[in-house]
């Protein structure tokens, strides 16, 4: 009797993880798009825990992802308009944002350049 219990909860703990951790969220975040925005950078969080965003020229903001060295010299390029060019990670339909992502989701950078008419 003590073996059948044992192994039934094993089986529902299986069971649960199985259902809880697996579907649409994962399929739907792996989908990136690439994109190329126009706008600027944006300094949000409070010192010493802040992090770079992106506004661009609709408003829409994107949180950022990139290499130490490219965030840097992001930061330093803060009130110069730029071309960012990487690829989106939208915020799942229904889902909350998440930690250092916006409401138009995370730009993984590849590029970026001053923005020349």
């Amino acid at each position: 009797m003590k073996l059948f219990f044992s192994i039934t909860v094993v089986l529902a703990i299986f069971s649960f993880s199985l259902f809880a951790f697996s579907g649409r969220n994962k399929v739907e975040s792996a989908k990136l798009e690439s994109v190329t925005v126009v706008g600027q950078i944006g300094v949000y969080g409070n010192e010493p825990h802040t992090w770079l965003g992106f506004v661009d020229n609709k408003g829409v903001e994107y949180g950022l992802e990139a290499s130490e060295k490219d965030l840097k010299e992001l930061r330093n390029l803060q009130g110069i308009l730029l071309e960012l060019s990487g690829l989106l990670e939208p915020v799942p339909e229904g889902q909350p944002v998440g930690y250092q992502t916006l409401s138009g989701g995370k730009i993984h950078v590849e590029k970026y350049h001053p923005y020349k008419d």
